[in-house]
C-alpha cells in the first residue's frame, strides 16, 4: 500500500466523509426541475460544502458570480484535504494545485475576452496566495493579455504567456492545457513515494492519453483538419498508447479505420484494459473505471483523494450545466439527459 494504513487512515476517512456530501444523481435532478437559477442558490446556501461558501457571499448579482463560487467550493476542499495532509501527501496533491492554477489563469483569460473586471478569489485568497507560483491579486486584475503576461513575469507560466503575447495568440485554452498535462507529467516523476508515482502515471497518462485519442476523433469525425493541424494541439505524452498505433491513429483516413485501430491498443486488449469492444466509450466512462482501479489497487493511498477531487470537479461541471439550462428554460428532461449518470 501507498504509504501503509496508519499513515493514510485518516485522509482517506476525511475524504470518505466529504465524499459522502456529494450531490446525488436525484438532488441534481431536481434541481434541474428547478423554476429559476435563485431556486438553486437557495437550495446551495443550505447544502454540504457549497454552504459556507454561499453564506459568505452577500449577494450574488449574475450568472457568472454563481458559478464563480461553485468553483471557489472546489478549492475550499482542496485547501481542507491539504491542511489535513502530511508532507508527502502535500506533495503529492501540490499537482492537483498545478490544474488550479490553469483554472485561475484560464478564468481570467474568459474575463479579458468578455472586456469584465478581473475575477478576484475572495473566499481562498489567503490559501492562493500561500501557494499560488503568482501573485494573486495581480493576476486576477488583469485587464488585458498584456497585463496578464506581465503579472506572470518570473513564475513558471511567464514564458508559456510572453512567447503567446509575441505571436499574438491570446486564446490559451488549448494551450494551457497542453502546459498543466506536461508540467504536471514531469512533475510526477519526482515524487518521493514510488507508489503515489505509480498511481499519478496510471491516472495521468490515461487522461493524457485519451484527451489525444479524443482530440484526434473529434476532428476527423466534426472539425475537418488535417494532421498537421490535429498534431499541434496533442499534448506530446504517450502511456498506453504505443508510437506506432498513434501514428495509425493520426493517419486513419476514416472514423471506421480509426476504431478499428483504437480497438488493438492495450486500453481494449491487455489484462487491465480499461473497456471492451462494443462498450459505450466516452472520455469520462474511461476515468471512472481508471480510478475505480486505482483505488481498489491502492485503498489507503492519495488514490482516493484524488478520485474525491475527480468526482467533485465532475459534479461542478454538471451543477454549471445545469444553472445554464434553468437559466435558458432548457426542458428539465433534456437537461437530465446531459447531466445525469448512465449506465454502460
Amino acid at each position: 500500500m501507498a504509504g501503509g494504513l496508519f499513515t493514510y487512515s485518516g485522509l482517506v476517512t476525511k475524504t470518505k466523509a466529504m465524499h459522502g456530501r456529494l450531490l446525488s444523481d436525484e438532488e441534481i435532478a431536481r434541481l434541474s426541475e428547478a423554476e429559476s437559477v435563485e431556486e438553486i442558490i437557495a437550495f446551495l446556501r443550505e447544502c454540504g460544502s457549497y454552504a459556507p461558501i454561499y453564506q459568505s457571499h452577500e449577494e450574488i448579482a449574475h450568472r457568472a458570480q454563481v458559478e464563480a463560487v461553485i468553483n471557489d467550493s472546489l478549492y475550499a476542499d482542496y485547501g481542507r484535504l491539504y491542511r489535513f495532509a502530511s508532507g508527502a501527501q502535500r506533495e503529492g496533491l501540490s499537482i492537483i494545485f498545478l490544474r488550479y492554477e490553469i483554472n485561475v489563469l484560464k478564468d481570467c483569460l474568459g474575463h479579458i475576452r468578455r472586456g469584465g473586471d478581473g475575477r478576484g478569489l475572495s473566499y481562498l485568497k489567503l490559501f492562493f496566495d500561500r501557494h499560488a507560483d503568482f501573485d494573486v491579486a495581480a493576476v486576477t486584475s488583469a485587464g488585458s493579455f498584456a497585463e496578464l503576461a506581465q503579472a506572470l513575469e518570473g513564475t513558471r507560466y511567464g514564458a508559456y504567456f510572453k512567447e503567446a503575447q509575441e505571436a499574438a495568440d491570446a486564446d490559451g485554452g488549448i494551450g494551457l492545457d497542453i502546459l498543466y498535462y506536461r508540467m504536471a507529467w514531469e512533475k510526477k516523476d519526482k515524487l518521493s513515494d514510488d507508489s503515489m508515482k505509480k498511481i499519478y502515471t496510471k491516472l495521468l497518462g490515461t487522461e493524457i492519453d485519451w484527451q489525444n485519442i479524443m482530440w484526434m476523433y473529434r476532428c476527423k469525425r466534426f472539425y475537418g483538419r488535417g494532421n498537421a493541424q490535429i498534431s499541434a494541439d496533442l499534448i506530446p505524452v504517450r502511456y498506453r498508447i504505443r508510437k506506432a498505433e498513434f501514428k495509425e491513429l493520426l493517419d486513419a483516413d476514416s472514423l471506421e479505420e480509426f476504431v478499428t485501430v483504437l480497438g488493438r491498443t492495450a486500453y481494449f486488449t491487455e489484462k487491465d484494459a480499461v473497456v471492451k469492444l462494443g462498450d459505450e466509450v466516452t472520455f469520462g466512462r474511461i476515468m471512472e473505471k481508471t480510478y475505480e482501479q486505482i483505488c481498489r489497487s491502492y485503498p489507503m493511498s492519495l488514490a482516493p483523494v484524488l478520485r474525491y477531487l475527480y468526482d467533485k470537479e465532475n459534479e461542478i461541471d454538471r451543477l454549471t450545466s445545469v444553472l445554464e439550462g434553468v437559466r435558458y428554460r432548457i426542458p428539465a428532461r433534456q437537461i437530465q439527459e446531459l447531466v445525469l449518470r448512465t449506465e454502460a
